[in-house]
């Protein structure tokens, strides 16, 4: 069953692209899989496969994301759905930011240099006591370099997740706007929220995004099932 129905759907969201986001959300579905093998015995094929394991981890994620913001709307939990819409536009940068530094090294087919980015990316990390124990080298980079990237791909992407930043920080939007209705003489509160169906209007709009993902999903499986034809049978 598809994960958005065009009755819960603003108007604004026209058949096609709702057709359009519950078949790239099916299509992501469809690539998940439970395992991936790490052979020793072929030359570059384990560095291929962490490659996919990254990809499969990460993608998990945002489909994660994806049924969680929906059910946590239809258990009426509005705030928890724009949680996890701004956890989708975070997802979608990072993997993007992820696909662009992989995709010229498969073109040169530069397996160390992809062996070392992905390794590194797989064990990202702010905490200060492991940044301590294995080197600065896998420091997490800064979310917002890559939202500001996916911005020049997508113009309204930063203004996006801006405002759902201000939602789900403990800001104005997030708390008394975001609650309560003021007049004059009165604040009236409502106890899922003044305007819920904001909510699944943001995630619908956060889930449009994974139409970058599953195009750099394809276009990085090409470039390793190509290095993947090259490979020696043989160490």
């Amino acid at each position: 069953m598809p994960p958005f129905s065009r009755s819960e759907s603003p108007p604004e969201v026209d058949d096609d692209h709702l057709e359009a986001i519950n078949a790239v959300i099916a299509r992501l579905r469809g690539k998940i899989v439970s395992q991936i093998s790490l052979p020793g015995h072929v030359r570059g094929l384990r560095t291929l496969n962490l490659v996919r394991g990254y990809l499969q981890a990460h993608l998990r994620r945002m489909i994660m994301f994806v049924d969680g913001g929906h059910a946590e709307h239809i258990a009426g939990r509005p705030l928890m759905t724009e949680l996890a819409s701004r956890a989708i536009y975070e997802n979608v940068a990072n993997y993007c930011d992820f696909s662009e530094k992989l995709k010229p090294l498969c073109e040169t087919m530069d397996y160390e240099t992809i062996d070392d980015l992905v390794r590194k990316s797989s064990f990202t990390t702010r905490l200060p006591d492991l940044l301590a124990e294995h080197g600065k080298d896998i420091a997490a980079p800064n979310i917002l370099g890559q939202i500001d990237r996916m911005n020049r791909r997508y113009p309204d992407f930063r203004s996006a997740y801006d405002h759902l930043s201000e939602i789900v920080h403990p800001n104005g939007l997030g708390s008394v706007v975001y609650f309560a209705r003021m007049s004059d003489t009165e604040l009236t509160f409502f106890d899922k929220a003044a305007v819920p169906e904001r909510a699944i209007e943001s995630l619908i709009s956060a889930s449009f995004m994974l139409l970058f993902v599953d195009y750099e999903l394809n276009e990085i499986e090409s470039r390793l099932q190509r290095m993947e034809a090259n490979l020696p049978t043989e160490i």
